[in-house]
């Protein structure tokens, strides 16, 4: 069964389009004594990561759609082979195969690749 690539695009845009309408609430200013710096400070680290990982997921997101428009969507980077659609369903970020994926991931030192979004 061949990829139903409009059908993709649509999940992977509204999945976009969620992730902008949430907002991230900054962090309050902190006055106090200690344990309201404390708090302030791991309010503030809490805000950053969550800033950055939305960033990282837009980031996949879009790369998924430069492939979606450049015709490599669902093509293996590594051996140019297309990948499994049962794949791409579980996984629409992917861009390997599985058997690309596993030995990327065998290979020492390396640490496993994976996606933020799902």
């Amino acid at each position: 069964m061949p990829i139903d690539l409009e059908s993709v695009r649509k999940k992977i845009i509204e999945e976009r389009e969620q992730l902008l309408a949430r907002s991230i609430p900054a962090p309050e200013v902190a006055h106090g004594d200690e344990a309201d710096l404390a708090a302030m400070a791991q309010a503030k680290e809490q805000y950053q990561w969550l800033a950055n990982d939305q960033k990282a997921r837009l980031a996949e997101i879009d790369k998924v759609l430069v492939r979606i428009e450049s015709g490599k969507y669902g093509i293996c980077d590594s051996c140019s082979k297309p990948i499994a659609p049962e794949r791409m369903e579980a996984n629409p970020h992917a861009t390997m195969c599985i058997d690309c994926q596993s030995k990327l991931e065998k290979k020492p030192g390396r640490k496993p690749q994976g996606s933020s979004l799902k």
